[in-house]
């Protein structure tokens, strides 16, 4: 029987009898080494940054308010009056484009005249008048008239006109005792 001798591999200590050199490729810096490329390579191909996109909206906030004045309901049709504030009117909106308000007439609408006028239903007569913003006139086309058109959202609070009227009853000599009247429709809508 013939012997052939063993020689140790990576580093064998259990046999004591040859002096082999050990190898520095021993298990636990095998073990070790596997487990840091093992790491690396997890840590090489993971996310090192994440985006969160947060994004939100202002809703679109749109409103008028038309509060007529005490001298709206009591109009003396009979006299020469001059722009005289029959409403408050105040728009506020957060659209950066601005706002326009309409202003239609119900009786122009209704074919009882061509330019806003108080009409009565009685007698079919009318007196024509003019509707002013702020003291500046309003002109009409049809039955509808641009009260006011900005550009850019209003303030905090609102913007405030006043909406006038101007009409000469002492020429126009109306006949009959009886109501007279007028319907303005204020709509606001955005630019």
């Amino acid at each position: 029987m013939s012997r052939h001798p063993t020689i140790p591999l990576f580093g064998d200590r259990h046999d004591r009898t040859q002096r082999q050199p050990t190898h520095w490729l021993g298990p636990e810096i095998l073990a070790t080494l596997f487990w840091v490329l093992a790491l690396s390579a997890t840590l090489a191909y993971g996310a090192t940054v994440g985006n969160l996109t947060l994004s939100g909206a202002v809703p679109l906030s749109l409103n008028i308010s038309v509060a007529p004045t005490a001298a709206s309901s009591n109009l003396d049709l009979t006299i020469t009056q001059p722009a005289l504030t029959v409403a408050d009117v105040t728009v506020v909106t957060n659209n950066p484009a601005g706002y326009q308000v309409a202003v239609r007439s119900s009786n122009v609408a209704n074919g009882d005249c061509t330019t806003p006028c108080f009409y009565s239903t009685t007698t079919t007569e009318s007196l024509g008048f003019t509707v002013y913003r702020s003291g500046v006139p309003i002109g009409f086309t049809g039955d509808t008239g641009t009260f006011v058109q900005t550009a850019g959202a209003s303030g905090v609070g609102g913007e405030a006109y006043t909406a006038e009227v101007s009409y000469d009853g002492a020429a126009t000599l109306l006949g009959a005792a009886t109501n007279y009247g007028e319907v303005l429709t204020f709509t606001v809508s955005v630019n």
